[in-house]
């Protein structure tokens, strides 16, 4: 301890002056001059004083950089400007932070030698160092050093040169490069430069549970008729209307993902059990896009999906996949385009993880367009009515023809009635009664090949009915909802307007 302190005054009165030491030569390492190497750089330039240089390579002569510390061993490498770390190359690295880790290889210059021929380098946590710098030249030059306790005033890291006596005072923000884990040197973003909704062909959620499947619909399903809402219909687990705008708000939350960290690089299949991204236990998501690849720049950003061998102006099909494992109260691990690297995230960036399957519907249907109808019936426990439609997918709405009974339907009524009951609201989970009960009131879309969907309506409570759709049952609509529906079945069959 009182070493230490006797350090610290050494420290503030050295620093006080300019100390100039030559150049040191290590294992065949060419020390040159700014002026006599053209590729000399300078690593780190402090306000004070001249700098010791212990080595210098050009950036060009580098082959690697090899960190030893209590993370493991690592190497780290540049090639075509790009800086990559060995058995990781298929790892985003933060851009900066490896060029400097890098580019800290070329020169080594230090404020101050703390102590020379020093007989207990243990007293400068050097015996046993937090880490270890190997770099590696082309030419089979190397340089080598070692990195101690951190100093007193915390503004420095204790620093020898393998296999001296002489320790260095290096500052801490250098020192502690060498002192990551790959892990610190991952890029968190997780980031995939996504089109406009509209260009959002189809998005998939499969987990061990459930499996959903949205589509975006397309013109011609839009056109048909004229009344198809959101622009969304989801195929997986019901043919259900999906919900755009929740679809919508869960595709802007994957478009630009930031990591709380990274939990674990170059993982195998064997390894996934352990953070819940294993096949059987992941929840996959599946974003197809259509993208122009050709511009270098999306939205400001790099476009992901570049690739100048493809015709321009032309989009073309991409997967983005994301897997989703354990999660706990406040995280959930990440997969990424199948890359070995799993992410930890706010759990709460997954909201929809949680949601019931009649959360993602904005209505009970999907895919019934009047045109490919000949018949809609309404049945209750009373009555029944039955809807006979002609010329519904002409291309002349004039021309369409209804007749319930032996009253002809006002074509623009009607179709507002249509209109409203396809874009019947769920309100929340819906449970059908036990036992053999009728339902208040069924509703048969019966199409032009023949084939019919039933929904049907249970009282659950005094506030909703149970929605049963093809059998299934598992939304609930307002009993409010229904009432409307049978007001506004007598107004049309008596020529009166609705209110949509």
């Amino acid at each position: 301890m009182i070493k230490k302190r006797l350090i610290l005054i050494g420290i503030l009165v050295l620093l006080s002056a300019a100390l100039v030491v030559g150049g040191i030569w290590l294992s065949g390492v060419e020390l040159l001059s700014p002026e006599e190497n053209p590729d000399y750089q300078f690593g780190f330039q402090y306000e004070f004083g001249e700098k010791i240089r212990i080595f210098s390579f050009s950036s060009k002569n580098i082959d690697y950089l090899e960190v030893t510390n209590a993370h493991g061993n690592y190497r780290v490498r540049m090639e075509d400007n790009q800086v990559y770390i060995v058995n990781y190359e298929n790892v985003p690295l933060l851009a900066a932070s490896s060029a400097g880790l890098f580019n800290s290889g070329q020169t080594l210059r230090l404020e101050t030698v703390i102590a020379e021929n020093c007989q207990d380098m243990d007293d400068f946590g050097l015996e046993k160092p937090q880490a270890t710098v190997n770099i590696q030249a082309y030419s089979g030059a190397t340089a080598k050093f070692h990195i101690g306790d951190m100093s007193p005033n915390h503004d420095y890291y204790y620093m020898c040169v393998d296999g001296e006596r002489t320790v260095y005072l290096i500052d801490t923000l250098l020192a502690e490069r060498y002192l990551k884990s790959v892990t610190e040197y991952c890029d968190r973003k997780i980031y995939k430069c996504f089109v406009p909704f509209d260009d959002l062909t189809s998005l998939s959620i499969k987990s061990p549970s459930v499996e959903y499947a949205f589509r975006l619909t397309t013109e011609e399903e839009y056109k048909k008729g004229g009344i198809y809402f959101g622009g969304v219909a989801m195929d997986k687990p019901y043919a259900w209307g999906g919900d755009a705008s929740a679809i919508e708000s869960l595709m802007g939350t994957m478009t630009e993902l930031t990591a709380t960290s990274v939990a674990a690089v170059c993982v195998e299949e064997k390894d996934l059990a352990q953070y819940g991204l294993d096949a059987a236990s992941r929840t996959e998501v599946l974003l197809k896009v259509k993208a122009d690849p050709n511009p270098t720049m999306y939205n400001n950003k790099t476009n992901p999906y570049f690739d100048s061998s493809l015709p321009t102006g032309e989009k073309v099909d991409f997967d983005v996949t994301y897997w989703i494992g354990n999660v706990t109260e406040t995280e959930v691990y990440v997969m990424f385009d199948n890359r070995a690297v799993v992410y930890t995230m706010p759990r709460d960036t997954f909201y929809w993880l949680d949601w019931k399957p009649y959360q993602f519907c904005a209505r009970l249907l999907h895919g019934e367009y009047l045109a490919d109808l000949s018949q809609l019936i309404l049945r209750t426990p009373e009555d029944v009515w039955t809807f006979d439609i002609a010329n519904a997918n002409s291309n002349d709405k004039d021309e369409l023809r209804v007749q319930c009974g032996n009253v002809a339907v006002n074509n623009n009524l009607f179709r507002n009635f249509y209109t409203m009951l396809i874009g019947l609201y769920p309100s929340g989970e819906g449970i059908k009664p036990e036992g053999d009960v009728l339902p208040d009131l069924e509703i048969e879309y019966k199409r032009l090949d023949g084939v019919s969907n039933f929904v049907r309506f249970y009282a659950m409570d005094a506030r909703n009915y149970a929605a049963e759709v093809n059998g299934v049952t598992f939304l609930s609509v307002r009993v409010t909802e229904i009432q409307k529906v049978l007001s506004d079945l007598q107004k049309i069959l008596k020529g009166q307007d609705i209110i949509m």
